[in-house]
């Protein structure tokens, strides 16, 4: 039920947006930017049960949570970029928003090599 009523919130900001960019074209970005913070705080909820449920993960991983906040860093990163992206395109600045989104990559690329040679080193050691 939680979903449809974000659903509606963004339709109705977006109806409102449309409205108001006929009159000025900046209360229609001003509005895309409020309904977006308010759907990113309902995201913020749904992240405060993921971390919980990630703590408990921690407990079985032992040592090897490191792996754990890769996997949350990673994906903190793609909401950063994608709500900041989304922001940017509304805006109209297609090319911010492109830019936004190529870091957004680079990060999530930068943060999984570690990953990536743990993974190469323990293939070694196996291959010997």
């Amino acid at each position: 039920m939680e979903i449809i009523r974000i659903g509606l919130i963004g339709i109705t900001g977006i109806l409102l947006a449309v409205l108001l960019k006929s009159y000025k074209a900046e209360y229609g970005i001003y509005t895309s930017i409020a309904v977006c913070l308010v759907i990113f705080g309902y995201a913020a909820q749904y992240f405060a049960g993921i971390l919980s449920t990630m703590e408990r993960l921690q407990g079985y991983l032992e040592d090897n949570y490191g792996y754990l906040s890769v996997l949350l860093k990673a994906v903190g990163a793609t909401y950063a970029c994608e709500f900041c992206a989304g922001i940017c395109k509304d805006a109209g600045y297609g090319g911010i928003a492109g830019q936004v989104e190529m870091l957004g990559k680079l990060y999530i690329l930068l943060t999984g090599i570690p990953v990536l040679m743990t993974l190469l080193e323990s293939i070694q050691s196996i291959a010997g």
